[in-house]
């Protein structure tokens, strides 16, 4: 499209204001001329932008913007064009050095094509462009977000989310993560508004209505980190880390909710400089909760972006898992302030490792916070999420070529964050945490303020650790999957050997050879003695200090693999050594028997047999993976053999449950997290009728004062009661939504509409997903839990499949995708046809490969179901 504001009599948009429509025409040829020399995905690098100066003016009550930006720039060689980034945008005038210049906008490649009136020299010149543009309702970008006010109003913020190719929609930039510049922003808005941007405020001046900040220069970042965000908004007094001003900023009326997260920032902005070394490369830190965000948060450079429920929280009332959300999106966030904004990778196929260590920094600096939420053992059940997509042919390298922006959206998934973290955590318990965070401070150090490659990374560590760590993760990086590690004992008794085979969950395809080895840091325990090894090639044996002992491979449970015992070794591990094994260890058994029967090498009876032998577990890390395992199992039995199955998993639960008593002042968070684990299995998987009548008084109770009950049986409760909920229970859930004054109770108020077994009240649940109530940021999330509904989910699809167009329409691009995760769970045979075929011809462009997984899972679920559901229903009934 050509850009500028005047009509022409044939209804074509004039670019300059003054050309003929020949002209016009004449130029736009040129233009796509140009375009077809060009990189389609990737900006000359002759001209880089070293300075940004950009003056923004919103109207929040027509939801728009105007703005003028001068942009510095270094020319290489010289050019008779500039090409830049710009979508969604309206130029009103364009000049290089003071000098009028005419412009082209094509809309597929985002491009503006500036041609000034003479061959540009070498050296540096000044360009400078005046446009305008919508406050859109897509969460990217300059967006709009929308609160209602203590008197019933609406009120509308703008704000921003650059990452990852958004930033052009906000104001004409280079908009790649190697065009590094400084930025400096001014905001002119309506007096009675706050604003915030990267840097602190550092002049003011008023006039006519209008209030004009300028803020300080940042340092030199890449344009994804620029943010900006203007409305009524409040903010919490200033705290000091270390010379550092921090505060969180919030919608008006939710000061109550921002200590915790508050306190959350200042520990993790202290620890971060120590662990690195480095001091914090900005000069404040705002912590910003808004009511609409697509993602969790985003890193922008001293303007940190929420959505509400990830930084507002109140203690008294939310779950350990809430506050630790809290605690994980904050420090991940902070990590990036180094890794990320002060070192940034070249281009986007490089956006794994950002968010993988971010990821890794985040657990590590929660475990520092909380100690006692032992949260690296919690991470092992993120990473079982991530082993699961990695198990799929249809799975991806971690890192591969990254050309468009639709192949950026898809690599943030399970394989950036939660493989990527693992990867890392197993790089450092094989070199030693000193030797790794040594490596990672040389790494921020040698490339501070720059880009990198991901062998960046391992070189430095190569370099600090001695240890040969290129040739380690090159292996898990560039190839995807990961490898089973069967164990098993030689003829001679002594001798252990450890082989190594890419583990698949389809069956088929794990029995069909795949040339593929993986250098693996093993640890191998033998009786009380801790072995590492490197297996680099098909099988290693390994000599047994203490051949009658029992092994535990991949001891301490850090490892990116599964481990498969041959019958010797695993006869050795009973309930004596299971006792002595450590919590994260025993989770990756019972995770490794859940496994092993999606992929059709234990079955479902000899699961449940495995399950039931973990009958004296206390762990509640354990006891996820087992809820999980019971979930699955349960997804397979059929209405007769049901009551059977319930009475099962009340005789696994009931004692445990009962072992922890009620809660006390003095027990520990995670005794309290697990007594809410096993209330709602046994109210819902269990179908306890004393746990469900308790549960609908513990309901009661905390809907009339919410400090009166224990937070993990509130969440509990609400999921039993919606789970045997009639439609009275319902609307009371749903107005507990409408009413709620804390982002957790909001949403967990909101899901559990989903869990109710009434097809009725599943489609009423669908079509609030639908309505204004529920945030576009929500919605997609909402139509996912219904269609996991394990009876009525079948109609949550159907619903969801006949409003497609509207939803993908009206949901922010990057969460339709998520919306559509559980169709994995439906099984039927006719479901499966049904679900494949329409995304034949509904395909998710920006995220295919997360499709592609879904799809294959759903098969994969399919299969197990047609395998093992018949037998287990048999085995139950005494069949």
């Amino acid at each position: 499209m050509l850009g500028g504001s005047t009509d022409d009599s044939d209804g074509n948009s004039d670019t300059t204001g003054n050309d003929t429509a020949g002209t016009i025409r004449s130029m736009a040829a040129t233009a796509h001329d140009l375009q077809d020399t060009l990189d389609p995905y990737r900006l000359p690098t002759s001209v880089r932008p070293t300075r940004y100066d950009v003056r923004l003016t919103p109207s929040l009550p027509d939801s728009s913007f105007t703005g003028v930006v001068s942009i510095r720039l270094d020319i290489a060689v010289p050019t008779d064009v500039l090409v830049l980034n710009a979508a969604e945008l309206t130029i009103d005038h364009c000049s290089l050095d003071d000098v009028d210049a005419s412009w082209e906008l094509d809309d597929e490649s985002e491009r503006m094509i500036v041609r000034p009136a003479t061959t540009i020299p070498a050296g540096s010149a000044k360009l400078t462009i005046g446009f305008a543009g919508i406050l859109n309702d897509k969460l990217r970008g300059f967006y709009r977000s929308t609160y209602t006010d203590a008197d019933g109003n609406e009120q509308v913020i703008a704000t921003t989310q650059m990452q990852a190719t958004d930033c052009r929609r906000a104001f004409p930039c280079w908009d790649e993560p190697d065009f590094k510049a400084v930025f400096g922003i001014t905001l002119d808005i309506d007096d009675g508004l706050t604003a915030i941007s990267n840097g602190p405020e550092i002049e003011r001046t008023t006039g006519d209505g209008r209030t004009v900040i300028r803020f300080a220069d940042t340092m030199v970042m890449s344009t994804y980190l620029v943010a900006f965000v203007v409305g009524h908004l409040e903010a919490t007094d200033r705290v000091d880390v270390g010379g550092t001003p921090m505060r969180v900023v919030h919608v008006p009326g939710k000061r109550g909710l921002t200590a915790f997260g508050l306190d959350v920032g200042t520990f993790c902005l202290r620890w971060f400089e120590g662990y690195y070394g480095i001091p914090y490369p900005g000069n404040k830190v705002d912590l910003a909760g808004l009511p609409d965000f697509a993602a969790g948060a985003m890193e922008n450079l001293g303007c940190i972006t929420f959505r509400e429920s990830l930084l507002l929280v109140d203690p008294a009332t939310s779950t350990q898992n809430e506050q630790q959300l809290v605690v994980d999106v904050v420090a991940h966030e902070l990590a990036h302030m180094w890794f990320g904004d002060l070192v940034t990778m070249r281009w986007w196929n490089g956006i794994w490792l950002n968010e993988a260590f971010a990821t890794f920094m985040e657990i590590a600096a929660c475990d520092a916070y909380r100690p006692d939420w032992e949260r690296w053992t919690s991470f092992g059940l993120e990473r079982s999420i991530a082993f699961d997509v990695d198990a799929l042919e249809s799975t991806r390298p971690v890192e591969f070529e990254v050309r468009s922006p639709a192949d950026c959206e898809g690599m943030f998934d399970v394989l950036t964050y939660q493989k990527g973290g693992a990867l890392l955590r197993m790089l450092e318990q094989y070199l030693g945490p000193d030797k790794f965070r040594e490596g990672v401070s040389h790494y921020l150090r040698v490339h501070a303020y720059k880009n990198t490659e991901t062998n960046d990374l391992w070189d430095a560590i190569e370099a600090t650790s001695g240890e040969p760590v290129r040739r380690i993760m090159d292996s898990w990086i560039w190839q995807p999957g990961f490898p089973l590690i069967s164990a098993s004992l030689r003829d001679d008794g002594t001798t252990l050997r450890l082989a190594q085979r890419r583990f698949l969950l389809d069956p088929a395809a794990a029995d069909t050879p795949h040339d593929q080895t993986w250098v693996v840091p093993i640890h191998v325990r033998n009786g009380e003695e801790v072995s590492v090894v490197l297996l680099d090639a098909e099988h290693v044996d390994l000599p047994l200090s203490e051949p009658e002992a029992p092994v535990v491979v991949n001891a301490g449970g850090h490892g990116f693999f599964r481990v498969a015992y041959d019958d010797a070794l695993r006869g050795r591990l009973g309930r004596e050594t299971l006792a002595s094994m450590s919590t994260l260890e025993r989770y990756s058994l019972v995770d490794d028997a859940w496994t092993s029967t999606v992929a059709g090498r234990l079955s479902a009876v000899d699961l449940l047999d495995v399950l039931e032998g973990f009958a004296d577990e206390r762990e509640h890390a354990v006891w996820q993976s087992i809820v999980i395992a019971l979930r699955g199992l349960g997804r397979l039995v059929g209405d007769a053999a049901r009551p059977e199955f319930e009475a099962r998993v009340r005789s696994l639960v009931t004692p445990a449950l009962t072992s922890l008593g009620e809660p006390t002042d003095d027990e520990s968070d995670l005794d309290g997290k697990l007594r809410g684990l096993l209330t709602a299995a046994l109210g819902v998987l269990g179908a306890d009728t004393a746990t469900r009548e308790r549960c609908r008084e513990l309901f009661a109770a905390a809907g009339a004062d919410p400090t009166a009950v224990d937070p993990e049986l509130t969440a509990a409760a609400t999921s039993v009661v919606a789970t045997t909920g009639d439609t009275a229970d319902y609307e009371r859930m749903q107005q507990a939504f409408l009413d709620a004054t804390t982002p957790q109770d909001q949403l967990r108020h909101l899901f559990a509409l989903a869990e109710f077994d009434s097809e009725t009240l599943i489609l009423r649940t669908c079509e609030f997903a639908m309505s204004p109530a529920v945030k576009t940021q929500n919605a997609p999330f909402l139509l996912r839990a219904a269609i996991a509904n394990r009876k009525h989910g079948p109609t949550a699809w159907t619903f969801l499949r006949t409003h497609w167009a509207e939803a993908t329409e009206a949901f922010p691009s990057n969460t339709i995708v998520r919306m559509v995760d559980s169709v994995k769970l439906l099984t039927d045979p006719e479901l499966v046809v049904d679900v494949q075929s329409f995304f034949a011809e509904h395909p998710i462009p920006q995220a295919a490969k997360t499709l592609e997984q879904i799809l294959e899972r759903q098969r994969v679920n399919a299969a197990l179901a047609e395998r093992d559901a018949a037998a287990l229903d048999a085995f139950l009934l005494g069949a």
